[in-house]
């Protein structure tokens, strides 16, 4: 495990674990694809004895966890070629390429089918590129009206909304600034998933950590809220 800036390793009971202190006020443990890793962030004053019980008392659910993770069969690499599979709003697309000579267009079409035409379609970077700006403004438009719609239901705000590629999380929010990114990658799941981000993002503008208070924010405005985590908890 490659150590971070700001982090401690630790071995407890078997269980490597990379350990992050922060200005929070409850313990959060979790375990990230495709390697397993379990990270943690603690209070900055809560003991070290404290941190060893509570992975302790979770080891067993942990290994179950990890042992789930490496059963998922590794996925392929990208070809980028026609016929490959993508994955667009929780359906499975065929790619489609198509070399024009005028300007270059990506469309999702109704029959599933990934419409892509482009000047060189032999080059997969270039058909890869593509599809990331196409995949990038099919998320924004989305965003554009989530955002809106349940900042207006929650009474928040936010002060920045970005998109980037993220490896390990779906989204994050700075309450204090209110600033918020969104992965890339929600645009695969279906566009439930994709509300529950929004509105799990737009809750830490009124509780910062993942306490009672916070899931009971997400249990009143969206009750098979853990249900759709679990769509995306299982990628």
């Amino acid at each position: 495990m490659l150590k971070r800036q700001n982090s401690q390793l630790l071995n407890i009971a078997g269980v490597e674990c990379e350990l992050f202190r922060k200005r929070i006020k409850h313990m959060h443990l979790r375990i990230y694809p495709p390697d397993g890793i379990v990270r943690i962030s603690a209070p900055m004053r809560m003991s070290s004895a404290s941190i060893a019980g509570f992975v302790e008392a979770k080891r067993t659910w942990i290994q179950k966890q990890q042992a789930r993770i490496a059963s998922r069969p590794a996925q392929p690499e990208r070809t980028f070629c026609s016929g490959e599979k993508h994955a667009f709003l929780g359906s499975s697309y065929v790619l489609q390429l198509e070399q024009v000579t005028g300007r270059s267009n990506v469309m999702f079409a109704s029959d599933e089918t990934l419409r892509i035409k482009l000047r060189n379609p032999t080059e997969k970077e270039t058909v890869a590129r593509a599809l990331r700006r196409a995949y990038r403004q099919e998320l924004q438009t989305r965003l554009d009206e989530l955002v809106p719609k349940w900042q207006q239901r929650m009474g928040v705000e936010s002060t920045r909304i970005r998109i980037r590629q993220m490896k390990r999380k779906w989204g994050a929010c700075r309450p204090h600034s209110g600033d918020i990114v969104f992965n890339l990658e929600l645009i695969k799941y279906p566009e439930i998933a994709i509300e529950y981000v929004v509105l799990h993002e737009l809750a830490h503008l009124i509780e910062p950590s993942h306490n009672a208070r916070f899931k009971a924010i997400l249990s009143n405005h969206m009750p098979n809220w853990k249900e759709v985590e679990g769509l995306l908890n299982n990628r």
